[in-house]
């Protein structure tokens, strides 16, 4: 398994050999910590980071360290990626998913727009996040579209070649001429818009629509400690319909939004956001949906997660489909 997911199992496992149903670390709750990625997920609780909201702690951490502070106890609560969640909650990690927070920002930059997936054969093709939702996302679309694809660095004949690194090594490649497109997320998006010149080839987002009947796909999901929601049910329940009331206020303001992730990254690092605009929240596809009503869209994108081979290891992405406890009843 490639480096985020193995990470990611690894400290879950570690954890249930320890504490098998609980996630490491205490549950002394004072004031609840709540962890999330820079990007849209930290964008999707800007409202509250910049509010202030009372008895909560907001830090925002890199994007290939959220499964850490989660699978260890650290935090509290935390927005993720919806497959790593998952992947989590299977090995025994004590977390309930409480919303769906972003419902894909997915994008490929290049040259021309409106390219289809069967442009893509004999391409090369840059993406973000080997292993987790952008990856895997892509692989089940071309899958069901009979496209084949091999990790390559040189364009393979009627089939899409893929190179996995990060969007800050990517939008040079693609820059450069290495690569012919590059799938990303928003607000990285923008970035690779404005340093290359490229144009917007395909919205993920409007793909799978079309394959899966008018589906979203879930992409980032709020989970909580079990132990944090057995014992304050009420102030999880607050902070729930808090999130859902900001749904809109970042691409209202944009510019407290940026400065609200700013001021809450954690010590030592900076945000990749460079800017911040309506159009790029827009694009971020943000809105909060209870476990209770995601529930039947997560299910599905996790059955198809279950039905695709991993790399190399010829087993599922995802173990198994996880059970209805892993999703919050207020």
């Amino acid at each position: 398994m490639k480096k985020l997911i193995s990470t990611l199992c690894a400290a879950a496992m570690s954890c249930a050999l320890v504490l098998p149903l609980n996630a490491c670390g205490k549950d002394d709750y004072g004031t609840i910590h709540v962890y999330m990625p820079d990007g849209a997920p930290a964008i999707a609780l800007a409202a509250l980071m910049d509010s202030g909201y009372s008895g909560f702690d907001f830090t925002v951490v890199p994007s290939d360290t959220i499964g850490g502070v989660v699978s260890n106890g650290t935090a509290d609560m935390a927005i993720m990626p919806i497959d790593a969640a998952a992947t989590l909650y299977n090995g025994r990690v004590d977390i309930v998913m409480l919303s769906v927070n972003t419902h894909g920002n997915l994008y490929m930059v290049g040259g021309e727009e409106n390219i289809s997936l069967q442009d893509l054969k004999g391409k090369r093709l840059g993406v973000i996040g080997q292993g987790s939702v952008p990856d895997n996302t892509l692989r089940m679309l071309l899958k069901d579209a009979d496209i084949e694809s091999e990790i390559s660095a040189s364009a393979v004949s009627g089939k899409v070649a893929l190179t996995y690194n990060a969007a800050t090594a990517l939008i040079p490649m693609y820059k450069q001429g290495n690569l012919d497109y590059i799938l990303l997320g928003e607000p990285a998006v923008t970035n690779a818009i404005n340093a290359t010149g490229g144009k917007i080839a395909m919205d993920m987002q409007a793909v799978w629509k079309a394959a899966y009947d008018g589906q979203e796909f879930p992409q980032a999901c709020l989970v909580a400690k079990g132990s944090l929601v057995k014992n304050r049910k009420g102030d999880v329940n607050k902070f729930l319909a808090a999130v859902e009331e900001s749904d809109g206020w970042a691409e209202q303001n944009p510019d407290k939004a940026l400065k609200a992730v700013e001021a809450n990254m954690k010590e030592g690092n900076q945000t990749t956001l460079k800017v911040l605009s309506a159009q790029i929240v827009q694009r971020c596809n943000i809105s909060a949906v209870p476990a209770t009503e995601a529930k039947a869209q997560c299910k599905s994108y996790f059955t198809k997660l279950n039905g695709l081979t991993a790399y190399e290891l010829g087993t599922p992405v995802l173990a198994k489909v996880p059970d209805d406890k892993f999703y919050y009843k207020p």
